[in-house]
Formats: C-alpha cells, structure tokens, sequence
C-alpha cells in the first residue's frame, strides 16, 4: 500500500483535516497535501512519519476505530484500552513501510541486561508449594493469565541452577490483548533467568511464526543472559491440535489446549508429582525430534568461531555493520594497531581478525558479499569519536581512527570494489540504528551482535528467522542501491570523503 493510501485513511478514521495535521506536527499545509495525493512519496524525514503516528494515536479512542486499524494494519491485538505509546509505535512502523516485526525487535536490542553471574555448585533446592498434589482448571485467555500468575510466582522461588521447559504453540492472543500482564510476565521470566536458570524452549510452528518474532523482544533479554537453550520441530504440523507448556521439573505443569488458533484455551495448572513427571518425559520425547533455532554466546572467543563459520559458508551473504569491519582494513594498519595495543586480550582478538580477513577476501572472490555500513563524517573523525573495530572501548587506551587511518581504511574499501565485483559496500542512513551487527547468508546461518559493553552474539539457526533477516537486510540494500551507476556514486562519494579527510 502507498504512503498516500495509507495516510487518507488514517485522516478518513479521525476526521482530521490537511490544516489540522498540518499543525499538529508543524509542517506546511501544502506537504500534506502532496502527500495525500501520492506526489511526494514516504518522508525521508522519520521524525514527521513519528509525529504522524503519536498524532493519529491521540484522536483514536472508539472501538471503531481500533476495529478498522486492527484489520488493516492486520494486527487483531489492536483494543482500545492500549497504552498511547503501543498504538504510536505500530502506526510509526506501519507507515514507514519497514519489516516491522524484524524491526521492532531490533529497536529493543540496546536495553537488554548484561548477563548474570551465575551460581555457585551445590544441591538443587526446592520451595514449598501450597496445594501440592492438587490439580486446578483455567479456561480462555483470563483463566491462562490467572494459571501462568501462579506458576510464575512458583518459578521465582526455585533454586537459580534449576532449568524450566517452555512450549509456546497456541495463539498468543492470551498474552498481547493484556498489555500490562505482557510487561509483567515479560518482566517477571527475566529476572527468573538472570538469577541464573536455564530456559529450555521449543518454539512454535510456522503458523505462529510471525506472532512469535514480534514476542522476541521480550524473549532476547532471556536469550541474551546465555541461560536459554532454544529449539524447533522441523516438520510440519496439522494444525489441528496446539499446545504450549511450562514445566517446572519435579514441581508443578501448565498445560494449556486449544483447537488450531482459537482462544478458548483450556489450561491445566498441577503439582501433582506424577502428572508432573509425565509431562516432563513427554517433552523430552518432543525435545528429540527437534533441532537447534537459537545459540546465545557471550565469549568472545565463541563470536570468532561463529564468524568464521560465517566467512567460509559458500552461499552469497549480507551484513548490516555500524563502522567498516577490521576484515576490509588494509594489513598494514591492522599490523600496526597489534604492535600498538598493551592489552592481551584486545592484541588476540585483531590477530584473529587479521587472519579472518584472508578468509573474508577468498569469501568475496568466490561469491556475492554487500556490506552496509554508515560513513563517518569528517568532524567526527576529527574529533575522535570513531573507535577502531568495536562500538565500546574495551581499554582506556583503546585506539580511534584518526582522518589518516580512516582514509586508509576506505581506500582498501575501493581497492576490494575494484578487485571484485561480487564485493558491494553500501553507504546507509547515519541515522539507522548502530546497537547491533546484523550478519545473514542465504544458506540460512544469521549471526546478530549487540553493541554493548557486555555484548552477546545471537546465532540463529531456525530457516525462517534467518530469510527474514536476510531479506530485512536486503531490502535496505536495495533501498540505496549498489549496482550499474548506484556502484559507480558510491566510489566518488567515498573518493571525496577520502579527499576531505586528507585535507583535514
């Protein structure tokens, strides 16, 4: 749908007029205008499509309206009671017209936790529970909230080093149309795994699989603590019969059942020893028939070896990186930033990197390989604000690109692009999100790094979350361009950033 469709009717639902909008986020009556009949396309300027968004998220408050927007934005989740801010973020990423789900979860990649400090050796404990033996019953989406309260208030009293199960495959509906029980039970299964319990999840089949990305943001911070060991069934299902599933090993179950993605669940809550321990042999029965989706790593060590998996798949790949990577940097700088560095760790990580960039080259010989990465400015570069190789100083010494460096680093850039033509660099939007490294092939292995001075790498093995990232990727290449005369603009605008920052 076109930006200008898309605008009427948001206009048309809230009765606002050109004038009215026009001055509810300060532009001129005319750009509205333009707009609205489709002779400008969408705003390069996010900030106004923001605005829009909080605008139209104010003068909506009738059932009707969240009726008509839940159907055409296709989100049933869409009630009237929202909070203001959840409406404004979905209208913002409808009306731009990104991957809106991959986005959202990438939006949330800065707030996650450092990983915790894990507990020490020692027997398993386990709390009291009242009503042990006994087994209770919930039904639709209130009575699944009511069950997961209980369990969860279970969970958070269990020994830090115990693990718990969790099947997610029935509608989702349960947890989204109660915005504050969602920030609850999000809140609450965080602080459970950072105390240092291990999450075994099973995620759900393809048909859940799009609710089950946009919930990822409240699943990466578990994900990112290194506690969560994630998997898929990877054959088809019926569809026919959903389950999900909490399982607290040798204490209690939920269990909760529904016919394909209806909402009249009926959920299941026991402590009940044997029931519990029948539930528990079940799932590892389902748990052998299924594959890794998911690797959390927090050592850096690990990241080297997932890169270089990366680096010798043979498949085409794309990566979206927030400064030109130390494998397109020339040897000679790279040479000289390891002589030059006192600590240990920080000298082992650029010699590997320095041995990684034979491989990146043999990579881009053999096949098709685009880098998306922003330009710093001259000023920036200037002023010393551009770190070599990380987004965060691992040491108070930690080197910067000066405009020399810089400038040579860039001239390699071009050198790679004239070598090889499979070779794409792509200058994006300084202003696009640079808390993560997004790296994806088209053989279906994605790596996702957070920017962090505690960083975790997410390996993502599930085919279907590794195309979206890789066609997310995509389509921010093609958004700029980098064939035939697009090729060509990049190599003179980098050749005058090179010149500048030679000047300087």
């Amino acid at each position: 749908m076109q930006f200008s469709n898309k605008l009427n009717f948001l206009m048309n639902i809230t009765n606002t007029s050109n004038k009215e909008l026009a001055e509810g986020i300060s532009v001129d009556r005319s750009l509205i205008s333009l707009l609205r009949s489709g002779k400008r396309k969408t705003p390069r300027n996010h900030d106004h499509i923001r605005n829009m968004a909080s605008f139209f998220a104010r003068r909506c408050s009738a059932d009707f309206q969240f009726h008509a927007l839940a159907e055409m934005l296709e989100k049933p989740e869409l009630r009237s009671h929202m909070p203001t801010e959840t409406l404004v973020g979905y209208l913002y990423q409808w009306m731009r017209g990104d991957t809106p789900v991959l986005e959202r979860v990438l939006e949330n990649i800065a707030q996650i936790p450092p990983a915790p400090d894990l507990p020490s050796e020692g027997p398993l404990t386990y709390p009291p529970i009242q009503g042990e033996g006994q087994t209770q019953f919930f039904y639709g989406n209130e009575g699944k909230r009511e069950a997961t309260r209980y369990i969860i208030n279970i969970a958070k009293q269990i020994d830090p080093r115990s693990s718990i199960y969790f099947v997610s495959d029935v509608n989702l509906e349960w947890l989204f149309e109660d915005y504050q029980f969602m920030d609850e039970f999000s809140a609450a299964l965080t602080t459970i795994f950072q105390r240092g319990c291990t999450l075994y999840h099973i995620m759900p089949s393809l048909n859940f699989m799009n609710r089950y990305v946009e919930s990822l943001r409240y699943w990466l911070p578990i994900y990112a603590s290194g506690q969560a060991k994630v998997y898929y069934y990877p054959r088809l299902r019926d569809n026919l019969y959903r389950r999900s599933l909490i399982l607290l090993p040798g204490l209690c179950v939920q269990a909760t059942t529904s016919i394909g993605d209806e909402t009249d669940l009926i959920t299941v809550t026991s402590t009940d020893r044997q029931l519990v321990n029948a539930f528990d042999t079940q799932f590892h029965q389902e748990l052998a028939l299924c594959r890794p989706a998911l690797n959390t790593h927090t050592d850096p060590q690990e990241f080297i070896t997932c890169f270089r998996e990366f680096l010798n798949d043979s498949s085409p790949a794309i990566h979206k990186v927030s400064k030109p990577s130390p494998y397109t940097m020339p040897r000679k700088l790279l040479d000289e930033y390891i002589r030059n560095t006192k600590d240990s760790v920080w000298k082992k990580t650029l010699e590997m990197d320095r041995d990684d960039a034979e491989l990146f080259e043999e990579k881009i010989a053999r096949t098709g390989f685009i880098e998306l990465c922003p330009l710093a400015t001259v000023a920036d570069v200037r002023a010393g604000r551009i770190l070599f190789a990380t987004d965060y100083k691992l040491q108070d010494s930690h080197p910067v690109y000066t405009p020399e460096t810089y400038a040579m680093h860039l001239e390699h850039i071009l050198e790679l692009m004239d070598k090889y033509e499979n070779y794409h660099f792509v200058p994006v939007n300084p202003m696009e999100r640079q808390d993560y490294n997004l790296f994806a092939s088209e053989s279906g292995l994605t790596l996702l790094i957070s920017n962090s001075e505690t960083p975790f790498m997410l390996e993502i093995r599930r085919p279907e979350l590794s195309h979206a990232c890789h066609e997310y990727l995509m389509r921010m290449a093609e958004l700029v361009g980098y064939t035939g005369i697009r090729r060509t603009k990049i190599r003179m605008r980098i050749q005058e950033l090179i010149q500048e920052l030679r000047q300087s």
